[in-house]
């Protein structure tokens, strides 16, 4: 009987946390318009297209800008791995030991400014886990040098209030665009040793 009793709590407070995710994602403005475009024109090593155009899932577009966590100072000229998984949830990594690998990866390059423009499809939840949608970076020279993006509309109540202390995890707040595709602007503040 105890054991009945707590997995109808667990599955009503998982129901229960769900509920409580604001799933509105608001069309983009007339700035951020401007935004994507200027993104979107960024040198070519500053592009990256990790998802094919057949690729299954939402269109996702990241604009992404790197930083000094301490100074504030941008981080030009810095490599950058991105990997996630597919919209079922998996990695698919070529070397089965390392999800970097995934098949959904890439490396760009910051531009001056710290910009990166990521062109992608909207990670799916893996494992037994909802609302863990992610995608995983690792930038080069930082320490640490990993830092996850998740996203406001894919995430519960107990990641939000996990990644607000967290300084490797990142929320970003989607935007839809007319052609319901996605969009989030992100900064991504780093730390480095001295």
């Amino acid at each position: 009987m105890r054991k009945n009793t707590f997995m109808t709590l667990l599955v009503f407070s998982s129901c229960f946390s769900s509920c409580l995710i604001d799933r509105h994602i608001p069309d983009l403005n007339e700035f951020e318009i401007g935004l994507l475009h200027s993104y979107r024109t960024l040198r070519e090593e500053s592009r990256l297209t990790i998802a094919p155009e057949e690729e299954p899932g939402q269109r996702l577009y990241l604009c992404l800008t790197f930083r000094n966590r301490e100074t504030g100072s941008a981080l030009s000229n810095r490599e950058v791995h991105f990997y996630h998984a597919d919209i079922a949830g998996e990695y698919r990594p070529s070397d089965p030991g390392d999800e970097s690998t995934a098949r959904l990866s890439g490396l760009a390059v910051t531009d001056k400014d710290g910009r990166i423009f990521l062109d992608t499809t909207l990670p799916g939840d893996y494992g037994s886990s909802v609302d863990n949608r992610h995608l995983h970076t690792t930038v080069s020279g930082a320490s640490p040098a990993a830092y996850d993006i998740h996203f406001k509309q894919y995430t519960g109540v107990m990641g939000k209030s996990f990644f607000r202390r967290s300084e490797q995890h990142f929320l970003a707040d989607l935007r839809k665009g007319d052609q319901d595709f996605l969009v989030a602007f992100l900064d991504i503040k780093c730390k480095f040793q001295n």
